[in-house]
């Protein structure tokens, strides 16, 4: 392993993530959007990073991955409707990286996919979620699986947003 890059932790080795299977030692102050799990890999080798599951970071980092899937979304689209599905494929690997980010960050917790991808203890999540990821995971080709990230991310915005409220009524 060279100094500057890190290998994957095992906490966040899961199934086809992460898609990166190295990442950069970097000590920042701000937040990094890509690669996706970053700032986990360099916080779980005890690196100095920026925390973007910190409550003080949360909106706006959760904010930038967001635009992020909507952007990637437009793209995942395109890759259905022309049945291009190792492109689909890749673009839902990435997506559900980015779905993973949000989902913990919400929770105030860095990604940990030790005990699987969905951790018992998080708070904010949509409904049955561990069935509905397990659904895309085996079928990360296809546009249902498209359309059912679709919904979760739509649903994690939702109680995102509402959390949002909740702790500006708290302030």
């Amino acid at each position: 392993m060279d100094k500057y890059q890190l290998d994957v932790p095992v906490q966040l080795l899961y199934g086809p993530f992460p898609v990166i299977k190295e990442f950069s030692c970097i000590k920042t102050d701000s937040f990094v959007r890509r690669p996706a799990f970053l700032h986990e890999a360099n916080y779980y080798y005890n690196k100095e990073t920026f925390h973007p599951w910190n409550i003080e970071n949360v909106k706006e980092c959760v904010n930038k991955i967001l635009e992020e899937w909507k952007l990637l979304k437009v793209e995942l689209q395109q890759f259905a409707a022309n049945r291009d599905t190792l492109n689909l494929q890749y673009g839902l690997t990435i997506a559900l990286e980015y779905f993973l980010e949000c989902l913990y960050w919400i929770n105030e917790k860095p990604v940990n996919l030790i005990d699987g991808l969905v951790d018992k203890s998080l708070e904010v999540k949509p409904f049955n979620l561990e069935d509905r990821l397990e659904f895309i995971l085996k079928r990360l080709n296809g546009y249902h699986s498209y359309r059912q990230l679709d919904e979760l991310f739509k649903e994690l915005e939702k109680q995102f947003a509402i959390k949002l409220v909740k702790l500006n009524r708290n302030i």
